[in-house]
């Protein structure tokens, strides 16, 4: 079962790391004005999307493993970033503590039942169904981040 339990954590990481990456190609070469950029009211900028799709993926994670950690969930909606550089490294530091999460997944941990206190939801599910959600969460908003990034480049 170990090994089985090693091989999850490992894939996890590894599709993680992959979607870190398309964030990072995002970014890639954009201005201030192109992270804060807004493309409409009620829309969000790809500085709000890298930076709440990091917060709820730790908060995912975290609900998995049966920890909890520090979020402001409504600061998320109102980040801004002076440069690309600084969502960069906010990736970067995501990344390592995703990693350091998911290598304490247990096999108990993926069936145990999970509610995490103040959960605006009310959800309770597997600790499988918040690694799960952590990965389509995160690639949803990429996806919205690739057509934030093509409307600010197409704007004439």
């Amino acid at each position: 079962m170990d090994t089985a339990i090693q091989s999850l954590r490992d894939g996890f990481k590894q599709v993680l790391a992959e979607q870190h990456d398309a964030w990072r190609q995002v970014l890639d070469g954009l201005s201030a004005e192109a992270l804060n950029w807004s493309p409409g009211p009620e829309m969000n900028s790809l500085a709000v999307l890298v930076t709440h799709s990091l917060g709820a993926e730790e908060f995912l994670i975290a609900t998995a493993v049966g920890e909890a950690v520090q979020r402001d969930r409504e600061a998320e909606f109102r980040a801004e970033a002076p440069d690309a550089t600084t969502l960069l490294r906010l990736i970067d530091e995501s990344s390592a503590r995703t990693a350091e999460l998911l290598d304490r997944v247990t096999a108990e941990d993926l069936s145990a039942i999970r509610q995490p206190a103040g959960d605006r939801l009310n959800r309770r599910h597997p600790g499988i169904w918040w690694l799960l959600h952590a990965v389509e969460h995160s690639r949803e908003h990429l996806g919205q981040a690739l057509l934030t990034r093509q409307l600010y480049e197409s704007r004439s």
